[in-house]
């Protein structure tokens, strides 16, 4: 559903929008809020590693909880691939943990542990190293909490950042 959240605002006002998700049980809730909002959305349900994604192809590219839960040997990839779908001058946004937000795992007890814990958080400096290359961070800021029927998202244990593509 988080998805179709942040897909059906742009495709509002004119954008051509893709989503991808993991889980079927995700893609498929949020074709059906698409649907029902009335939003020409595409959503499929891949791994963004298996996912053809065209290089230099994209205005826009907003991470809404993929980046943390990335294994740490799949960062770097990761990056990499945001990096190269985007067109030169174009944005990214990304939304994900800080460390109070997250299983408070070192990349170390993630391999030791066989799992991620339900997250990774990041430091201001972790994000701004990883995202750097490549990109223009031009802001990191901590998310605001954002009252329940307030039909706004905000939570305090996430960071939002946006970059550039020079």
């Amino acid at each position: 559903r988080r998805n179709a959240r942040d897909s059906i605002l742009p495709a509002h006002h004119g954008f051509a929008v893709e989503g991808t998700a993991h889980s079927y049980a995700a893609t498929a809730g949020a074709k059906e809020r698409a649907s029902e909002a009335r939003a020409p959305v595409t959503l499929y349900c891949a791994s963004v590693f298996g996912h053809a994604l065209e290089p230099g192809a994209y205005d826009l590219l907003y991470d809404s909880g993929c980046f943390h839960h990335i294994p740490p040997h799949r960062r770097r990839q990761y990056v990499e691939l945001v990096t190269r779908v985007l067109k030169p001058g174009s944005w990214f946004g990304l939304a994900c943990f800080r460390p109070e937000g997250a299983s408070g795992y070192t990349d170390e007890q993630v391999y030791e542990q066989g799992s991620m814990g339900g997250g990774l958080g990041y430091t201001e400096q972790q994000l701004c190293q990883h995202w750097s290359t490549g990109l223009q961070v031009q802001a990191i800021r901590q998310m605001n909490d954002m009252p329940e029927n307030s039909g706004l998202f905000g939570k305090s244990f996430l960071w939002v950042l946006l970059a550039r593509k020079p």
